[in-house]
Formats: structure tokens, sequence, C-alpha cells
């Protein structure tokens, strides 16, 4: 809930309820939020500036990484800012390179290595023992990291819920690593590398139900992959799907989303830049001149939009921004309008660079 409608919620309506004088379910819990702003500015669906509804879906972004993104920066105690470049990040670095990477890499070695089939590694069902010969400091770890996600859930920290659930991932893949799983260790101590594809396949077990409030679809697909039924979150790791079991056909959850899409995008969603001429003549003082130069290069519908276009007119929005925002300083000093003076001169100059490409392109 926004915190503009905290008032409400927490303080009027309670009040018409006891005054009713009936047995009314009374509010017990609210989780509220700050604003969510857009690239430096605020979303704004008269000027078009931010993505809104069916435009999130014609980006191409799966719901399951706008569910992560939008999550991970959840305005909890603060403003935060949504941001095309922190998206893209998020979706490549976080979901493809840490949880995307650790699920892949488990289970499509269990399916070319042992024929899709878990292997025996010796642990019996049940709870793993902290005092592990070999691992203790791993189930440790991820025991901790369990009980730091149930209590961040109960005290609906979503966002906190989201970090200690990619950070179970990342534990997930340094146990991968530091037990040097590959085709080496199977030939040299088979008995070890069993157990670890076993641990490792039951911590991806328990991150399909830790996701599943976050990211219901890729809890699907995990489960799918694991051709195992849905199941609670545990309060410690443990060995619940068995040697014997046979998993299903591992897949990529996330694709890579190219980071010259952030520019395209800001475009795409940048909205109609302001009139920069009254900025213009103010700061140069030319009059007519100045704001003929200052005017918005009008593109020709029909000029294909290369990468060096869309990068440029990212640009000049930027630029347009840096304008708008000297310009709201207060107070008006020379300093001041030398400085917007400058901006606004690159930002001629970076309109004159995009009438020479869409000229070349024509």
């Amino acid at each position: 809930m926004g915190k503009d409608n905290v008032y409400f919620h927490t303080v009027y309506w309670p009040s018409v309820q006891i005054g009713d004088g009936r047995n009314w379910t009374m509010l017990h819990h609210l989780s509220t939020t700050e604003y969510l702003n857009y690239e430096g500015g605020k979303f704004s669906k008269s000027k078009n500036r931010g993505v809104f509804g069916p435009a999130a879906r014609e980006t191409g972004i799966p719901a399951s990484v706008w569910r992560y993104y939008l999550l991970s920066t959840r305005p909890e105690t603060a403003d935060a800012m949504f941001s095309w470049s922190d998206c893209v990040a998020a979706n490549n670095n976080v979901l493809l390179n840490n949880f995307g990477n650790f699920i892949n890499r488990a289970l499509k070695f269990v399916s070319a290595l042992y024929d899709g089939v878990i292997p025996d590694g010796g642990d019996e069902p049940g709870p793993l023992s902290p005092n592990d010969e070999y691992d203790a400091e791993f189930v440790a770890s991820v025991n901790g990291l369990l009980k730091d996600y149930i209590d961040a859930m109960e005290a609906v920290k979503l966002r906190l819920g989201l970090q200690t659930v990619m950070l179970i991932s990342m534990r997930g893949n340094n146990y991968l690593q530091s037990s040097g799983l590959n085709k080496a260790l199977k030939a040299s101590d088979p008995k070890r590398c069993a157990q670890v594809v076993s641990r490792a396949v039951n911590l991806i077990y328990v991150l399909s139900a830790l996701v599943y409030p976050f990211m219901p679809a890729t809890s699907d697909s995990i489960l799918a992959q694991l051709n195992a039924p849905a199941r609670v979150v545990p309060e410690v790791l443990s060995t619940d799907i068995l040697a014997g079991h046979t998993i299903g056909k591992p897949e990529h959850l996330f694709k890579k989303i190219e980071d010259n899409m952030v520019d395209v995008w800001r475009v795409k969603f940048g909205g109609a830049p302001e009139e920069t001429a009254p900025e213009v003549a103010k700061a140069t003082k030319k009059g007519k001149g100045s704001k003929k130069a200052a005017s918005q290069v009008i593109t020709d519908p029909n000029v294909p939009k290369t990468p060096e276009i869309l990068a440029l007119e990212a640009k000049i929005a930027e630029q347009g921004q840096v304008v708008r925002g000297l310009k709201g300083q207060t107070p008006r000093t020379a300093e001041l309008d030398t400085q917007i003076k400058d901006e606004v001169d690159g930002l001629k100059k970076l309109k004159t660079e995009l009438e020479h490409l869409l000229s070349t392109a024509s």
C-alpha cells in the first residue's frame, strides 16, 4: 500500500469500526511503501513517461523478470528509482548469472552424467546434519539463511526476503565451485560427487518454494525440471528428493537482455520532452534565433532507427532533463544562468548531430 493511504486504513477506518460497536475484523498488519520514481524523475501517464500495463508486456521482458526487479527495488523504507540499466543488470547479473546458473548447472550435470537420475550419495531422508564431515559450513549457512528468509517474510519485509533467496542461490553456486563438481570428481570420487549432486538438487528444491511468492512461473518451471511436486518452505535443508528419482529436462530459466536495449527503452518510454526554447532564450538572450535552434528535432517515421540514432535520442532526453533540472533550481544566479546556457548549448549540439544522422539515414 502506498504511504498516502496509510492514514485512512490505520486511523480513520478503524475509528469508524470501533464507533460502530459491532465485532468487525480489525486491521492486524499493514505493509506500506514509499514512492517509486522513474529515471531521475516521476512516472507520468499524461506525459507518457514511464512504462505502464500492456507496454511492459510489449517490451518482451518476461513477467518473472519484471516481478523480480520491481520487488527487489520495492520502496519499503525510502523512495526508490526505476532504472532501465538496473533492470537489465538485475536480469543478466542476478537472475541469469546467479540464480539461473546454479539451477541449470546442477541439473544439466545430472542429465548429462547420470542420465537424469539422482545418484546415491549416502544421505538418509530428512534434515542434513550441521556437523557433516564435508559440508558442515554449507549446511549451517543455508539453515541460517532459511531462518532469515522466514523472519523477513513474517515481518512482510518482502525485499529482504527476495534478497535472501538470491543469497541462498549464490551459496549454492559457491558450493558447486568449492566442491569441484565436474567429470573429474565423478571419476576420482564417485561417492562424494553423488553426494554433492544430491545436496545441490535438494537445495534447488528448497529454492522452488522460496521463490514462489515472488516469481510463481519460475517456481513452476523449476518444479517441472525437477519433476517434483510443490512443497512448503522448510526450516532446514533436508534430503527430500531421494536417490533414484528421475528429473525432467533442464532448461534455462532466463535469457540475456542485450545492453543496448537500455537506450531503446529509455527513448521509447521517456515521454515527450518539454520545450527547451524558454531556457535558451533566457540563457542566451538571442531571441527567436535561439528558440528556433532549440526546437525539437522532427524525425521521419519512415527513417529506420539505428542503434546510433536511438542512443543519441536517449542522450538528448537525458540532456533535456539536466536543463529542466537546472531551470528549477533557486535562487537564480549569474553562475546558474551560465551553467544553463552551457547545458543548452550541449543540448543543441546533440540535436544537430541527430539531424545529421537522420539526414544520412534517409
